[in-house]
Formats: C-alpha cells, sequence, structure tokens
C-alpha cells in the first residue's frame, strides 16, 4: 500500500500531460478532474515543504501615490536577463509580472511533484539581474499556463493544487490569497483622490475546458480553438466572479485589471478571452453595472505586444487592454500586424522583446501607456482619458 499514492500520481500524470499538451483530445472532466485532486492530497501532504521563495522584495506601501510603474510577461529563467536592470532605470514604483513567470512545463517529467517547477523557480533565483532587481523594486505577480504546470491548461489540470503551493510559496503570497484555491487578489494603492487598484485575475485555477477545431494535418496559422458557447463555461469560477463584483465596488480613481491572457481581440485562435465570449460579456457587463468607467485591462501570454481598444454597453469611456509580452522570449522581429488585422488594435503587434510602463498624470487626468523595447526605447505609446 505504500506504493499507492506514486502509483496513482503517475496514473494521473500521464492522464493530465495527454489532456494538455495535445490540443485535439477530450479534457478530463470535471468530476473526474476533482477526483484526482482529491487523490493526490495525501500525497501531497506528506512532501518536503523545502520548496524555493523568490528573493526579498521591499512592500509597496499602501499610502504611495502611483504616478509611474511596469509590467510584463513571459520571462523564460535560461535566457538573457538584462531587462531587469533596463526596467529598474525607468524607476517605477512597483513592477507587475502577470504570468509565465518561469517556464516550468517545458521539460514535464510526468510527475504530480512537478520537480521541473521547482527547478525553474530555483534557476530564476540563480540569476543576478532578477536577484538585483527583486530586492530593489515591490512586486505583484499572477500566473499563466507555463508557471501554472501544463500549456494551456485550465481548472482539469491534475497538479493545479500542488502548482498553487509552490506559486504561493514563491512569490510570498499574502493570507487572503492563501485562504482560497486559485492565486487572484486585489490591492489599492495611495491616498483619497489617487487612489490605484489592482486586481490580478486568475484565469487558470476554474477555468473550463477550451473548444478546439477539428484536427487536420496542417496546423492552423493562427491557433486551434474556437469559441466555447457552453452557457456553463466558465473562466474564473463563481467565487471569484463574486469576489470580482464585490472588488470593483471599492472606491478608487483608476483600476488595472490583470488578465494573463488577452481580453478585448478576437483577431486569433490562441488562448484568450475570446475562447469564452459569454464570460466576456459578462466581464463587460459587470463593469458597466457597476459603472466602472476607470479600468485598463493589463494582459501577456502572446510573445507580441500592441493596444487594443472597444466599447462596452453601460461604459462611457473606451476599454484598453495593452499587452504586453515577452520579456526574453520573443516569437518575431518587428511589427507582425499584418498576419493579424484586429480593427481593435491601434497600432502594431510587436513581436519583439518588451516591457509595459505606465505614467499616470493625476493632474491632468491621463494614463500613458508606453510599450518599451528590452532596451528602453519607444515601440508605441497611447493615451488613455481613465481617471475618474
Amino acid at each position: 500500500m505504500k506504493y499507492a499514492l506514486p502509483i496513482i500520481a503517475l496514473l494521473l500524470s500521464s492522464c493530465a500531460m495527454s489532456v494538455t499538451s495535445t490540443s485535439n483530445m477530450a479534457p478530463l472532466a470535471p468530476q473526474s478532474a476533482q477526483s484526482a485532486q482529491e487523490a493526490l492530497r495525501p500525497y501531497y501532504a506528506t512532501m518536503s515543504a523545502n520548496l524555493p521563495k523568490a528573493p526579498s522584495n521591499p512592500a509597496l506601501s499602501a499610502d504611495t501615490v502611483i504616478t509611474r510603474f511596469a509590467f510584463g510577461s513571459c520571462v523564460n529563467e535560461n535566457r538573457d536577463m538584462k531587462f531587469w536592470d533596463v526596467i529598474a532605470a525607468q524607476n517605477p514604483q512597483a513592477f507587475l509580472l502577470i504570468g509565465d513567470n518561469v517556464y516550468g512545463d517545458t521539460r514535464p517529467t510526468n510527475g504530480a511533484d512537478m520537480p521541473t517547477l521547482t527547478a525553474s523557480y530555483r534557476k530564476l533565483n540563480s540569476r543576478v539581474e532578477f536577484d538585483r532587481f527583486r530586492r530593489s523594486v515591490p512586486m505583484i505577480t499572477a500566473w499563466d499556463d507555463h508557471d501554472y504546470g501544463a500549456n494551456d491548461a485550465g481548472g482539469a489540470f491534475a497538479f493545479k493544487e500542488w502548482a498553487e503551493k509552490a506559486y504561493e510559496t514563491y512569490w510570498g503570497s499574502s493570507d487572503a490569497v492563501k485562504s482560497r484555491p486559485g492565486v487572484y487578489e486585489s490591492r489599492i494603492v495611495g491616498p483619497e483622490g489617487k487612489r490605484v487598484q489592482f486586481i490580478m485575475l486568475d484565469g487558470r485555477f476554474f477555468r473550463s475546458a477550451l473548444a478546439n477545431m477539428p484536427y487536420r494535418d496542417l496546423s492552423p496559422t493562427l491557433g486551434w480553438y474556437i469559441p466555447n458557447m457552453d452557457p456553463n463555461a466558465t473562466v474564473l469560477g463563481a467565487a471569484q466572479w463574486d469576489w470580482l463584483a464585490q472588488e470593483l465596488e471599492k472606491p478608487a480613481e483608476l483600476r488595472f485589471i490583470i488578465s494573463s491572457t488577452q481580453v478585448i481581440t478576437d483577431a486569433h485562435n490562441f488562448e484568450g478571452w475570446t475562447n469564452f465570449p459569454k464570460e466576456r460579456d459578462r466581464l463587460y457587463a459587470l463593469l458597466g453595472q457597476k459603472g466602472v468607467n476607470n479600468a485598463i485591462f493589463l494582459s501577456g501570454d502572446r510573445h507580441s505586444g500592441g493596444f487594443y481598444k472597444t466599447n462596452a454597453p453601460g461604459l462611457s469611456k473606451p476599454l484598453w487592454d495593452f499587452t504586453s509580452s515577452s520579456l526574453n522570449l520573443a516569437f518575431g522581429k518587428g511589427d507582425g500586424g499584418e498576419r493579424e488585422p484586429d480593427p481593435r488594435r491601434t497600432g502594431g503587434f510587436w513581436g519583439i522583446a518588451n516591457f509595459g510602463q505606465i505614467d499616470i498624470d493625476w493632474a491632468a487626468k491621463k494614463v500613458v501607456m508606453t510599450l518599451r523595447k528590452d532596451d528602453g526605447s519607444v515601440i508605441e505609446t497611447q493615451v488613455a482619458n481613465a481617471i475618474d
């Protein structure tokens, strides 16, 4: 009997890897996913608590008047890290690392303890540029699939509870985050009249299965996924939706809603809120119901950066989605917008290493959004009149 749990873990691992790495295979049913997690809990309870932790990080004071912060996504822990010093030179008051913070699923061993994930965190710790940045600039984090544990994975991922434990341990998550499933959180920074709310969504832990195109030998250029029109399909899950509604009722003059995947665009069939149009409509409707005219989406995932804008019912101002990706794992060499035409995109689609910078002009009530190269030079700038 002492071998039972490792054997269960191995079997579950084999199942999960086939689900998450092969886009034309059916995902685990919710019941079987839940059973897998329940079966693994005794196994995880016996494991060492010696999980890696990130270097110490200064706190972001609650009374800070935010005038500049930066954000980015997709950090391969094995690649060049010079961008950390470049971002630090911009003197941001905070940095948001919003997903694929390591690539812990690139060499999976099919083990329920996901050793490659913890190895990736330890590798990131060994990079002196990250260590230097982490010790000097306050950070807020969210996760995406490659630090969640499996490519494009959602709520059916059998090992998600251990991935959550590793994430919360490494990044030193708050007690509120640790007290509930998933890693979503919210912070309000600044005095009355200059309050900034950062809402970090978790689009992985509860997300329903992706819907796929029928298999064909020639892979589609812009992805395999089609909209999941199941009325019960979810991105955030019931508890997180309720929490989000409550967060949007809190007073703030400016809000940034962070989604690891893109929100507004429909121009591709990769991951994004486009996979769940009913859920995106629900998100827009919630903003309209709460009268949230001061929100900007920040997103990553795509290994390219760009700006998107749309109008939503009930809102008097346009919604922006500022995508910054990747910090050091870009897939292109310049503007790839012709490959992915999109009337909602305001400029190019930049497949070069980049980070996002936000400058807040409280007197003019303007938010200047700048996409920068990894050498700090400007790629593109947009201005949003999003401050209440």
